[in-house]
């Protein structure tokens, strides 16, 4: 149906049937049309459910991760079918972790929620928590207080079950140091190598194999699919440099803002914060009113109980603090003392505290000359955001009305239609290198239908609108283009069968003879055995595929040698012989120790999450995922 509003629907057609449509969904919501108005579930757990909105949060954190991880783009192992099915367990998982906190009576506490806000980088300004940019931060995620808080006591709860699992995990001393003498281990053994470079020669494809395997193979030596796009690039940064500026214009501004242009009020701030531990409110109050009587009586200096050092009380001079720089209730005390007063005991987001203000910097007006810079930058930056906001509506709007061509589009917000080089699916460089892009690029209104994209918002600040410019079908690669290539690939492949074929005839007769002898047969001696003494688990030489395997033969019984093989990626077929193991010293250092519990820890915690699964109440909707 939106489909056809799109093919036929223009002009005040357009606007008449969205606003009907616009007045159901904003009367009783979008999802009153899926689902027959019910919430589009994805699972429930328990009776609880989790959203399909959930999911999508989920899997958009997920592939935001992996694409800054991968350097801009989604790896291609990883799509979204996988991608969901991940999110959607770990919201399960959570889910069922939750609940059992919440039955065993766990709970992280108003400190301990305000304790990891205050101390998360992302929070602070010059290392001190600092409420505007917390709010500001939220903001910009779209995230409430109430949301963001609720969830972070949540996951504090739930950190609380599983360090409970972690700190009643445990393992005999006597498996602990049989692990750590395996670990420990160290084996001797000799290795003998076919190479596949010395057998290429043997492997002459003629001119009716090559033929042969380009016919059984034609897909694989195609062109790859290309497209050139147009597009319009509308963005914030652009339009801020375009404002008109004049002296006046500034000044004008300045008048109106002068509220901004102000350097705020500071204190210097000293504290003694007495802590609130496992709950103990009244202790916590009646340490904090025993230091403050000291410092009345005289009996103690404000600057002497500074100095102190004591269990649960943390005494420093904060510096110079602006209002937002910590909890309201230590600003609120903060700032109503005068010069070198003293507070009363207080209860603060952190426990109670006594306070101390030993200067003031008082608020000051900056003049235009000196924050004329700064009045430029905002003043183009307000000016652009609603000229941004304006044009995204016009060139949205103008697309979609013309939408077999940007022209229109791009003549409206005054800007060029642009066009990319060529790039695959695979993507091309910096802006045809967008997943958003991309998405937009083969989708089918775009790519089959040869429409104007939707409205694609790349940034808060930046969004764009494109069309196919032009496509490059897969092409028939000739056969002489990639005649070297082909025969390429027969002889690696035919090589690797007769080494493979050679070492598994060696390695028959190594394990009937005990000895390197037989090397004779392929016109080697054991001169070419390479020997390896007391190599450990951990390590590389000669390669981690040899290592490995090594380790996992089993251990010769007395002077007999056990033999094995290992064929390497490049086609190499090792031969190995396996001729001692010693154990390593069975004792365990503190660092090795806890790197054990944490890994005994993890798997603890897999197996509650493991019987937590099996025991609840767990409900797919696939149809709805």
């Amino acid at each position: 149906m939106l489909q056809t509003i799109n093919d036929k629907a223009k002009g005040w057609l357009a606007y008449l049937v969205v606003g009907l449509i616009s007045i159901p969904f904003a009367l009783f919501g979008i999802n009153s049309y899926i689902g027959a108005g019910n919430k589009l579930i994805a699972a429930t757990v328990n009776g609880e459910e989790i959203s399909i909105r959930e999911v999508q949060n989920e899997l958009l954190e997920q592939k935001q991760q992996l694409i800054s991880m991968f350097g801009g783009r989604l790896p291609p192992n990883f799509d979204d079918n996988s991608l969901k099915s991940q999110a959607l367990e770990g919201l399960i998982n959570r889910a069922l972790i939750r609940q059992e906190a919440e039955k065993n009576g766990y709970r992280a506490s108003d400190e301990e929620v305000f304790s990891v806000i205050s101390n998360t980088a992302s929070f602070q300004k010059d290392g001190v928590f600092d409420k505007e940019t917390y709010d500001r931060l939220l903001a910009s995620y779209r995230r409430s207080k109430l949301s963001y808080e609720t969830s972070l006591r949540q996951s504090i709860s739930n950190q609380q079950l599983l360090n409970g699992i972690k700190s009643t995990s445990f393992i005999p001393e006597s498996q602990v140091a049989l692990y750590e003498a395996l670990s420990k281990q160290t084996r001797d053994f000799e290795i003998f190598t076919l190479k596949l470079d010395d057998y290429k020669e043997q492997i002459k494809p003629s001119d009716a194999e090559v033929k042969a395997y380009y016919d059984a193979h034609s897909d694989r030596y195609k062109t790859k699919e290309k497209v050139k796009i147009s597009y319009v690039h509308l963005k914030a940064d652009d339009l801020a440099k375009s404002i008109n500026v004049t002296k006046a214009l500034l000044q004008s501004y300045y008048d109106e803002n002068t509220e901004q242009y102000v350097t705020p009020e500071e204190r210097k701030v000293a504290h003694i914060l007495v802590k609130i531990v496992d709950g103990k409110e009244e202790e916590a109050k009646k340490r904090a009113e025993a230091i403050h009587q000291r410092i009345l009586s005289g009996k103690i200096s404000y600057e002497e109980a500074l100095s102190k050092k004591a269990k649960n009380i943390i005494a420093n001079d904060l510096g110079f603090l602006a209002r937002g720089d910590m909890g309201p209730e230590f600003e609120k005390t903060a700032f109503s003392l005068k010069k070198d007063e003293l507070s009363s005991v207080v209860r603060t987001e952190s426990g109670y505290e006594l306070i101390k203000v030993s200067e003031i910097k008082p608020e000051v007006q900056q003049t235009f000359e000196q924050a004329k810079v700064q009045i430029e930058e905002n003043y183009r930056k307000e000016k652009a955001e609603k000229l941004f906001q304006e044009q995204v509506e016009t060139l949205n709007t103008v697309a979609f009305e013309n939408d077999t061509s940007l022209d229109p589009a791009a003549q409206a917000v005054g800007l060029k239609v642009e066009t990319s080089d060529w790039f695959t699916r695979a993507g091309g460089k910096e802006f045809t290198a967008n997943p958003k892009i991309l998405q937009e690029v083969f989708s089918t209104a775009v790519f089959d239908q040869a429409k104007n994209s939707a409205l694609i918002e790349l940034s808060d600040t930046e969004v764009a609108v494109i069309r196919i410019h032009s496509k490059q079908t897969p092409t028939q690669i000739p056969l002489t283009d990639v005649r070297e290539k082909i025969k390429q690939t027969i002889i690696d492949a035919d090589t690797r069968k007769l080494v493979n074929k050679k070492g598994e005839a060696l390695l028959a007769k190594l394990k009937s003879t005990g000895n390197w002898a037989s090397l004779a047969d392929i016109g080697a001696t054991a001169e070419a055995v390479e020997k390896f003494e007391a190599v450990t688990r951990q390590e590389t030489k000669p390669s981690t595929e040899v290592v490995r395997k090594v380790f996992a033969m089993n251990i010769p019984e007395k002077t007999k040698t056990v033999y094995s093989n290992v064929i390497m990626p490049s086609g190499d077929y090792i031969l190995i012989a396996l001729k001692t193991v010693k154990n390593g010293d069975a004792t365990m250092d503190k660092t090795a120790r806890d790197l054990y519990a944490n890994a005994i820890s993890l798997r603890e915690r897999s197996a509650v999450v493991k019987a937590l699964r099996e025991e609840a109440d767990i409900v797919i909707f696939k149809d709805k995922e």
